[in-house]
C-alpha cells in the first residue's frame, strides 16, 4: 500500500523540548502493569474490540473502576463515573473478571475504566461490514478521518488530519496522511515504512491507532471516532 504523507509542524524548538511526552504506551507491548485500562493505550491493545451494553435492573448504576492503586480494579478503586442499563460501550481486553471499557457520550469527553464482566452484555463483532459502513467523515476532538470507496477498485481511500496543542498559545503540531487499502473483516491496515495506521470498525465507531510517526511531536491519530454530521449547505 502506498501513502502520500504531508506532515508539518508549527512549534518553536525550545517549546518542543519542554513539552510533555505523549500518552502512555500499550500496557501489554511496553511492559506497563497488566491492570492498566486507560484512554491513551486503549486503541493500541491489539485485540478484537466489541460492543457491549450495561445490564441490570431499572435504576441500577454500573460503576467504572480505576487502575491506579493496590488491588485495582476492585471495590476500593470505584470511580464516580457510572453507566445505566442500556448504555453502550466498547470493550477491549479482560483482566480477571473485569473488562476494559470505553464510554463515549453524545456530548463531552469519554470515560475509560474497568467494569465487572457480569454487568455487561457483550455482542459478537460484525465479521464483514459493508463498505458503506466505513464511508463518511469521522471525528475525534480536532482530529478527522475521511473515508471514501473507490468505484473502480472497491478499495477504501482514507485521508486524515490530526493536531496537538501545547500549553502555550501558538504551540501546535499537526500531521496528515492519505492511503488506500482493503479491509479484512472489520480491520483496515494502512501505511508505508514510516507512517502506519490501523482502523477498526466497531458498530457506529471507528477506532484508530498509529505508530506515532504520522505527524509532529505528540501528534497521533489514536482515538475512538464518531461520524460527523453532514455540513449544512449555504
Amino acid at each position: 500500500m502506498s501513502m502520500k504523507r504531508n506532515v508539518y509542524g508549527l512549534v518553536l524548538a525550545l517549546l518542543a523540548l519542554s513539552a510533555p511526552a505523549f500518552a502512555q504506551p500499550d500496557a501489554q507491548d511496553e511492559g506497563n502493569p497488566a491492570n492498566w485500562c486507560r484512554g491513551g493505550p486503549f486503541t493500541g491493545e491489539g485485540v478484537e474490540y466489541k460492543l457491549a451494553r450495561a445490564v441490570g435492573r431499572k435504576g441500577a448504576r454500573v460503576y467504572f473502576h480505576g487502575d491506579d492503586g493496590e488491588g485495582c480494579p476492585g471495590p476500593t478503586c470505584r470511580l464516580r463515573s457510572y453507566l445505566v442499563p442500556g448504555d453502550q460501550v466498547i470493550v477491549a481486553r479482560s483482566f480477571g473478571d473485569w473488562l476494559c471499557a470505553w464510554y463515549q457520550p453524545a456530548r463531552g469527553p469519554e470515560t475509560v475504566g474497568w467494569i465487572k464482566a457480569h454487568e455487561l452484555s457483550v455482542a459478537e463483532p460484525e465479521r464483514d461490514p459493508p463498505a458503506a459502513r466505513w464511508e463518511g467523515e469521522w471525528g475525534y476532538y480536532e482530529n478527522g478521518l475521511s473515508v471514501r470507496r473507490e468505484a473502480r477498485t472497491g478499495r477504501l481511500s482514507v485521508s486524515g488530519n490530526a493536531s496537538w496543542r501545547g500549553a502555550n498559545p501558538g504551540q501546535v503540531n499537526v500531521g496528515a496522511f492519505e492511503a488506500k487499502g482493503a479491509p479484512a473483516g472489520g480491520v483496515l491496515k494502512l501505511g508505508d515504512d514510516t507512517c502506519r495506521v490501523t482502523l477498526w470498525l466497531v458498530g457506529p465507531y471507528l477506532l484508530a491507532e498509529d505508530n506515532k510517526q504520522c505527524g509532529g511531536f505528540n501528534v497521533t491519530f489514536d482515538g475512538v471516532y464518531r461520524r460527523r454530521p453532514p455540513r449544512r449547505k449555504r
